[in-house]
This record gives structure tokens, sequence and C-alpha cells, in this order.
């Protein structure tokens, strides 16, 4: 059985008072290195509005966190990794080197934690589905958060109007807070291409006589993009074309969405084509796609898989650490997380 927040909260102030955290974090200084995963920062006001819980962290909580990291770690720019798999046995080490990431290009990035990260300095990546950037278009997740939290969904989940329609009807037997349903729903979705996911969209937006797409623009433009590269520490890398799960797709559209990307941020002149990071939509991939990533001329490539790094990780596998609200709120909970306790 998983603990409860509550314990968690307990375990996390225990091991914090007694210096367990800090003890931790200095082991990992010689050898080891944490990628952490951000995907929004977003207001008070914005916090649980058609966004999943695991999507984003508080501005003022995130503000927190970049003091927490300035005072435990060495923050470094994503390109340097292969500097520090190199180098040398018995070099000494104060802190452990993190990696600041954020998935998906969010408008919000641009709001609030791109002025946070300039007042510190801190580096950090931001890997964006290149033919979202400058667009009002929105995920199909957004769409389907859109849909979960209309009016009428509810009274459309007692009808048996979809029973010809299995994987509709299996989504509207779900269970559970709005949350969980929500989280289970996407689950379940992802394993489809999205053509199909599209159709299943579509049919509730019928039914429910609404359209799902969230009002004003959700992703960065070019222009911002363009000046956040030149501020020196907030660099890009590729999230795919389309943001489509991998897994999903043929070996030729994979290939596409990953050539797509990549000369997208040549052309723009917002990434160095010898060092184009990557990373996986959804975490899903397997070797073979992998290898695909190296072969297109990545330099490394990323994976939702939780944990740290060292200088024998596949730099084509690399694991990061997802961080969200939820679970964040506290320095002890942020540090638990970090060392890889919950």
């Amino acid at each position: 059985m998983k603990p409860s927040l509550f314990t968690k909260h307990l375990i996390a102030s225990t091991l914090h008072s007694i210096g367990l955290l800090e003890w931790k974090l200095k082991r990992y200084a010689g050898k080891n290195f944490v990628i952490l995963m951000y995907h929004r920062i977003v207001s008070p006001k914005d916090a649980g509005t058609h966004i999943q819980p695991g999507m984003y962290v508080q501005a003022e909580t995130f503000e927190r966190h970049l003091q927490f990291l300035i005072n435990n770690f060495n923050i470094a720019p994503l390109s340097e990794v292969p500097l520090i798999t190199r180098n040398k046995p018995g070099t000494a080490r104060s802190k452990p080197f993190c990696f600041l990431t954020f998935d998906d290009g969010w408008k919000d990035f641009y709001d609030h934690a791109y002025p946070l990260l300039k007042a510190h300095q801190a580096p950090a990546t931001v890997f964006l589905p290149t033919e979202f950037i400058g667009t009002n278009d929105c995920f199909w997740t957004d769409r389907l958060a859109y849909l979960f939290s209309s009016e009428g969904f509810n009274p459309l989940r007692k009808t048996n109007i979809f029973s010809d329609r299995p994987l509709i009807a299996k989504l509207l037997r779900l269970q559970g807070s709005p949350e969980k349903q929500l989280e289970a729903a996407i689950n379940i979705l992802k394993h489809y291409r999205e053509d199909i996911i599209n159709e299943v969209l579509m049919v509730l937006e019928e039914n429910l006589n609404i359209t799902a797409i969230p009002a004003g623009r959700t992703f960065l433009t070019w222009d911002e993009v363009r000046e956040m590269s030149k501020s020196g520490f907030i660099s890009f890398g590729s999230h795919t074309a389309n943001h489509k799960i991998l897994t999903t797709l043929s070996d030729e559209e994979i290939y596409l969405e990953l050539n797509a990307a990549r000369e997208k941020l040549i052309a723009e002149q917002v990434a160095d084509p010898s060092c184009i990071p990557f990373c996986y939509p959804n975490g899903n991939y397997n070797d073979k796609i992998a290898s695909m990533v190296k072969e297109s001329g990545y330099a490394m490539a990323l994976t939702t898989k939780q944990g740290w790094n060292n200088k024998h990780s596949d730099p084509f596998q690399f694991r990061r650490i997802g961080i969200h609200q939820d679970i964040i709120s506290t320095e002890p909970m942020y540090g638990c997380r970090i060392c890889n306790i919950f």
C-alpha cells in the first residue's frame, strides 16, 4: 500500500530535520546527476483549471524550488551533460549536478518560469512540439480535460447511447474523483493512434454540443522562443513535430516527426545543430525508437523513467524526476522527491 500524502509529509519532515536529505545529496555529488522534469508553471488562479494535477507547479512554489536547487546543486545547461559524464575519476565536487527541463513549450513558461530563471540566472531546456509553437492549437489531453469538466459530462455518463462504441463507453464508466477519472482516461487513450483519439473526442463534443478548445493561446510563439534563446541560459530541444506518441507510429512516421522537428529548430535558429536534445512524448519509446533518435542526429534523449543518471547511463535513455505541485509543495517533500524517496 502506498503511503498517504500526510504520511509522506511526516516522513519528509523527519528526514529533513535529521539531516538525512543533505547527507544523501552529498553522496550523489561524486558520480551522479539528476534531470528534473517540469511541464507548466502557472499562477494560483490557473492551477487546476482544465489542467491535469500532474502537469503543473505554481509560480511561488517554483521560486522556492530554485532557491533549494541553488543551495544544494550545480545547476547546469543540458549541453554540459557530455562533459560531466566524461569527468575524470577522483574529481572533487561539493554538489551534484542538476539539469532543469520543461516539456511541451507552454506559454506560461514564458510568463512565469522564464522571469524567475532569468532573475536567478538558472539555465533550463524547453522541449518544443514544433508544429504547435505559434499556434492556437491544443493537445488532445487538454481537449479531454475540458470535456471531463463540462457541465453536461456527468449526465452523459448515465446514458447508454455509446453501447456500440466500447472505447467511449469505457471512458464513461470510469470511477473516482474527477481528477482520477481524467488521469485514467488519458492513460487509456494514449495507447491509441491520434486519429482514433480525435474521433472519440469529436463524438463526445457532438453529444455535449461543445467545442473542447481552451480559450486563448497556450503555446509559445517563435518570437518568444528566439527572445529566450538569445538570453543565453534558455535552450531548446525537440519534442517531435506534432507531439505524437512514437510507439503508435510506423517507422516512416517516426522519422518524419524526428526530422521535421529538428529541421524546424535549426531553421528558426534556436538550437545548435551539433547538440540538439530530444524528449519522448509521454515518455513512450523502445530500444528501436531510441536508435532512430540517435540516427536522426540528436545528441541525447530524455525519458519519463524516474531516477538519477551517471556516466554509465545510456544518453538516449536518460532518466528524470517528475515534479508537480501536489507532491512537492514543501521543501522536505521536494527534497525527498529529488532524492528518489517518493
